[in-house]
């Protein structure tokens, strides 16, 4: 057994074919079948249950999927260890991002950090915070921001400034343009548009889908919010707000992902409402590159 054929059975698991998992590592079918025969008989045990169309790991098959993944982890994360120390720090750094945030967060620190890293490339993905978490998971990413609530015995964090919310809107909702604020009681019986995060399909956070706290706000002043829409996607909130079909309440970050746009933000007050609050984090007990740790710097260190 060598650390290929623990790369081909990784590949088979996780793409559920052997026709799929040969696509992924640019081989031929057949040889691929017949390494996975070989892992077999090697082991004494059968590692899949063959379906017509997809293989369903064993009891055996999932402990040495774990396993198998760990051995690579270990392995890729010590030939990165012997490059970083002859070499210098140079490589990739891959960071995950919720959009709003990746917009307002990102482009200044990258541009700091390029200075001292000049020979740093990057991989940017983004998706909402369950999506985040899951690439953190799989170790396609080293570090993630997101909005919280996240698993904290999963992850370790560095927690980022709060912000507030803020409507977007067309001037079609603008009733008062000589002010840059908006009370929360001048939204009564106007249509409404907020943000819904999506249940996770992660093992870790089926349960973080919670009650977003601006319906909460509305119900503390006194009178249930008109919501016309609610969305995953900040871009459709924001989008639907120019073509007038309504008033969007997004964090304050989102302001950053429409430049020059002639939506009108305006900060809520009386009472302001704090948006969920974010941080950048990375898996426990994970080997991180000396590229995330130094990029790591550039954050406040309030680790929790």
């Amino acid at each position: 057994m060598d650390i290929r054929q623990l790369k081909y059975f990784v590949a088979i698991v996780e793409e559920g074919q052997i026709s799929l998992a040969a696509k992924r590592l640019n081989i031929s079918q057949p040889p691929l079948s017949q390494q996975l025969k070989q892992l077999e008989t090697e082991l004494g045990v059968t590692l899949f249950e063959r379906h017509t169309r997809k293989l369903i790991l064993t009891e055996e098959g999932i402990l040495f999927y774990k396993r198998a993944k760990e051995i690579i982890e270990l392995l890729t994360g010590t030939i990165e260890e012997v490059k970083e120390v002859s070499e210098g720090t140079k490589g990739t750094l891959s960071i995950g991002t919720i959009a709003s945030l990746g917009a307002q967060i990102l482009p200044d620190k990258i541009r700091d950090f390029q200075i001292y890293y000049p020979d740093v490339k990057f991989q940017v993905w983004e998706g909402d915070t369950n999506r985040i978490m899951e690439l953190l998971e799989n170790r396609i990413i080293e570090l993630g921001i997101v909005r919280l609530p996240i698993d904290n015995n999963i992850f370790d964090m560095i927690h980022l400034p709060d912000e507030p919310i803020v409507v977007a809107m067309s001037n079609k909702w603008n009733s008062n343009s000589e002010s840059s604020s908006i009370k929360l009681s001048e939204l009564q019986n106007k249509p409404l548009m907020v943000l819904r995060r999506q249940i996770g399909t992660s093992m870790y956070n089926q349960d973080m889908y919670n009650l977003d706290a601006v319906k909460t706000a509305f119900l503390d002043v006194g009178f249930e919010p008109k919501i016309i829409c609610e969305s995953s996607d900040m871009m459709t909130l924001l989008t639907w707000a120019y073509h007038d079909i309504g008033i969007a309440l997004v964090p304050k970050s989102a302001i950053n992902l429409i430049p020059n746009t002639t939506l009108i933000f305006k900060e809520i007050i009386r009472p302001s409402i704090i948006a969920k609050p974010s941080a950048l984090i990375w898996l426990k007990g994970r080997y991180l590159s000396s590229i995330s740790r130094k990029f790591m710097e550039y954050f406040p260190m309030d680790l929790t």
